[in-house]
């Protein structure tokens, strides 16, 4: 369900919470023009994607999901369902009615996240209003998708091709992250997760993921650095931050289908 939740995971790969507390000298830096340190917000308006295709298909009791990565299914019959997915051990899908359906998912018996997808009166268009439970505070967002393509005869509503079209709204908790720069030594930290890198070095874990991701950073310029994700040794995706003043602009490549999220942030 993680591609499903576009807004989140539009800012995901840098995104965190509330600031943690620094030494003095890094307190100092954050208030450097120029300097990545310190606790910046997502602007949600500046979002823009690319090559963002979704493509999901409800039908005869089964939900399946071809553009996840990899693609997977389970039974759409309201119960619970054992999936592998990276963070994600059950599923559950429940069809509330001929547009909406709603989805569920846990990760060793705790709830971590849910979403309802409902389809307009015409089709085109679906709002999916979802709240992530993964961190230290509960985030709720909205995010609003086009449809692309018809789905199968005789499928639900939400069956088909779609693309995002707007983030409406992401609760603050999940806009506001925090950078840190001691040397060569890059912080990352916001609601519940965490890492702690060295410029140039071997990837590390982040804590409070349980996915498995890790995330190697590297510097790239003056005020520009890179971050790379991967899993078992699989790059999953690459995201270049460039420091311009108060603003931090990234873009977020997925390195499996070339989706790409462009994003600005702002420096608090």
């Amino acid at each position: 369900m993680k591609k499903m939740m576009t807004a989140l995971a539009a800012f995901t790969l840098v995104a965190g919470a509330t600031a943690c507390s620094e030494t003095a000298d890094t307190e100092a830096a954050s208030t450097e023009a120029g300097s990545i340190a310190g606790e910046w917000k997502a602007d949600i308006e500046s979002a823009s994607f690319e090559n963002d295709n979704r493509d999901w298909v409800l039908a005869d009791g089964q939900y399946q999901c071809n553009s996840c990565l990899p693609p997977y299914g389970f039974a759409a019959d309201g119960q619970w369902q054992t999936v592998d997915r990276p963070g994600t051990d059950s599923q559950m899908i429940e069809v509330v009615d001929e547009r909406t359906v709603k989805f569920s998912s846990r990760f060793k018996g705790e709830d971590t996240g849910s979403s309802t997808m409902t389809i307009s009166e015409d089709g085109q268009t679906a709002t999916v209003e979802w709240t992530d439970l993964s961190g230290d505070t509960p985030v709720n967002g909205k995010s609003t998708f086009t449809r692309t393509a018809a789905g199968p005869e005789g499928s639900h509503a939400m069956s088909g091709k779609w693309t995002t079209a707007n983030i409406d709204s992401i609760d603050e908790a999940g806009l506001k992250f925090t950078f840190a720069l001691d040397g060569d030594t890059l912080s990352n930290s916001g609601n519940g997760s965490s890492w702690t890198a060295t410029l140039g070095g071997e990837p590390v874990a982040i804590e409070g993921d349980n996915s498995g991701t890790m995330v190697a950073v590297e510097k790239t310029g003056d005020n520009s650095y890179r971050e790379t994700y991967s899993r078992d040794g699989e790059t999953l995706s690459v995201t270049e931050l460039t420091v311009e003043g108060d603003k931090l602009k990234g873009v977020s490549t997925d390195s499996r289908d070339g989706s790409k999220v462009t994003w600005t942030a702002t420096r608090q």
